[in-house]
This record gives C-alpha cells, structure tokens and sequence, in this order.
C-alpha cells in the first residue's frame, strides 16, 4: 500500500461509515440516530472551534481519570504494564527486529520529500508507520466533513471536529509525558551502547529541540493519537462491528513496526494505549446525548432478532438451517 492508496483507503472508510448509518430523524437543531442494540445518539450540529475548546477539557479529564477511584484497575494496570515490560525492553527489541527483518520491517522508514520536507512514504514500512502520524486523523476527518456537509449528518459532521481534537488533544499531552520523562528512544540508545535507553527526567527545551530522539520514547505519540482516533470513531458508530478487531489489530502491526524500526521500546505504549482511549472516549461521549429505549414498565428494550428455518433434500439427505438476522 503506497501513499496514494493510503489516502483512498481513509476517504472510502470514511465514506462508507456514513452511508451504511445514515438514518437520522431530524428534530429543529437535533439529529437522532437509532442504534441496533436499542439506544438512541442524539447529536447537534458542532461549531468550528468546538475542537479547539475542548482541548483543555481533554487533558484535564484524563489527568482526573487516572486517579478516580473508579479507574485505578484501568491506571494500575498501565503502569504495572510499563513497569513489568521495563526490564525486557532490549531483548524484546531484539527479538522483534529479528522476526521483522525478512519481512522488511527493520529497515529505516524513508520518504519522498514534498517542497523540502520527508512527508511521503516510499513503501509498506513507511506507510504503517504513518497510520499513527497526525496525517490519518486529517484525513478521516475531511472525509467524514465533506460526507456530512452533503447529506447533512450532524454524526459525520462531529465525528470529523471530534479527530481534530483528539489529534490537538494527543499531541498535547503526550509532549507534556515526553519531555518530563526523557527516555531516550532505541536509535539513540543503540548508538550511545545504552541496552534499555536512559533517562533524563525534564531535559532542557533547548536539549530536547536539539536531540530530540535522546528524550522522546515514552509515551508512544503514534500509539495515543492512534488509539484515540479510533475510538472516536468507534464510539459513534458502534453499530459498525469490524471496526474494533480490525482496529486494534492494526494497532498491533503498527506497534510491531515501530519497534522493529527501533522508533519505541515495548513498555512505551501501555500508557500510550490508555491515554489515547481515554481522550478518545472523553471528546466523542461529549457529544452525544444516550437514551436507553425502554418499554411501558420501564424495562430496557433489548435488541431483537428473527429466525428462519428452511428445510430441503440435497443427494438423498433431508437437511434442515436456520438463518439469524440481527
């Protein structure tokens, strides 16, 4: 898959997210999509700086979830996460770039310069990479626009405010993470003989412009901005059941090529992966009113499926099916 391809892929699933889920009833300024599993999304139309403002909101709610009560399980088990994998960075750094050399992952991510500057990825490698980079989020996020401003869907039109701020938003707070941890990243460390990369907690600004791959692992930006941008969208489109496995195995590829390129070390992307759901889920539920469908007793409407038996003869056997719509 080359650049150009990369950039149809987005736009099509972009494309195709709205109109396999386009069944708003519009209400005055609301528009309400009826989900399969019985719940109602109501959305409004978004402003312009809707995916400015909510920046702030963004970092302060994630900093306020790792420490409520309720999601210490989720926080403990990133950090426990990091500190369990710390101490096999460099072997399984190793092991990873042995496994991913015939298959052309260990070689150096290169691209075609555009006006100057490395922006298009000459091959398979490059392009994995790239799926973490903020140019992915853009691009869903112009797709969804156009999608919504022409068959006036208030869900794409959300969705597409919603990948800008999560790319802000990401970008924010992983930069905080990076340049008060300053773990240096496996190239650098490979070069200077340091097994496991050190660390120089809250290096200069000036050290950090000038050397930027000595203080820049943890946590992964590709691994946050990624994770969020999907859960954005899976999280207003949650009838579109592929997204998830499909998702998070790319993740997983993904996160394999990155330290098979010595970009990050395995224990950079527990944190990376919450940060990234948290902040995903955070600008996407903000923007939906749920309702529950329930019934005149007050009990929740569960989904509803038909069943049908067909029964036929095939070479001298009776067979019976049955086929579930859900």
């Amino acid at each position: 898959m080359n650049y150009n391809n990369l950039i149809k892929f987005t736009l099509i699933i972009g494309s195709f997210l709205i109109s396999t889920t386009n069944n708003a009833q519009q209400i005055e300024d609301f528009q309400t999509f009826e989900m399969k599993n019985g719940t109602s999304y109501t959305y409004t139309e978004p402003k312009f700086f809707d995916m400015f403002r909510h920046v702030p909101k963004d970092i302060y709610e994630f900093g306020k979830y790792t420490v409520q009560k309720e999601n210490l399980l989720w926080t403990s088990m990133a950090v426990g996460g990091t500190l369990a994998l710390l101490p096999f960075d460099q072997k399984l750094l190793d092991n990873v770039q042995e496994l991913g050399e015939p298959l052309g992952l260990a070689e150096d991510v290169s691209y075609t310069r555009l006006l100057g500057i490395e922006v298009l990825p000459k091959d398979i490698n490059g392009t994995i990479y790239y799926i973490g980079n903020g140019l992915t989020p853009i691009l869903l996020s112009g797709g969804f626009y156009i999608a919504g401003k022409i068959n006036n869907d208030y869900r794409a039109l959300n969705t597409s405010s919603e990948l800008m701020e999560v790319l802000i938003s990401s970008g924010v707070s992983t930069q905080i993470i990076k340049r008060i941890t300053g773990r240096q990243s496996p190239s650098a460390a490979i070069e200077s003989g340091n097994p496991g990369g050190h660390w120089t907690p809250f290096p200069s600004f000036k050290a950090y412009q000038t050397n930027t791959p000595n203080y820049d692992a943890m946590p992964s930006g590709h691994m946050t901005t990624y994770i969020a941008t999907l859960t954005v969208i899976a999280t207003n489109y949650p009838d579109v059941k592929w997204l998830k496995p499909v998702g998070y195995s790319v993740a997983g590829i993904m996160a394999f090529q990155m330290m098979s390129t010595r970009v990050h070390w395995a224990s950079d992307y527990p944190f990376a992966i919450l940060m990234g759901y948290v902040i995903g889920k955070n600008a996407a539920n903000r923007r939906i009113k749920k309702e529950i469908k329930r019934d005149v007793t007050g009990e929740i409407i569960e989904p509803r499926f038909n069943t049908d038996f067909t029964f036929f003869s095939h070479s001298g056997y009776n067979m019976a099916g049955v086929v579930i719509t859900f």
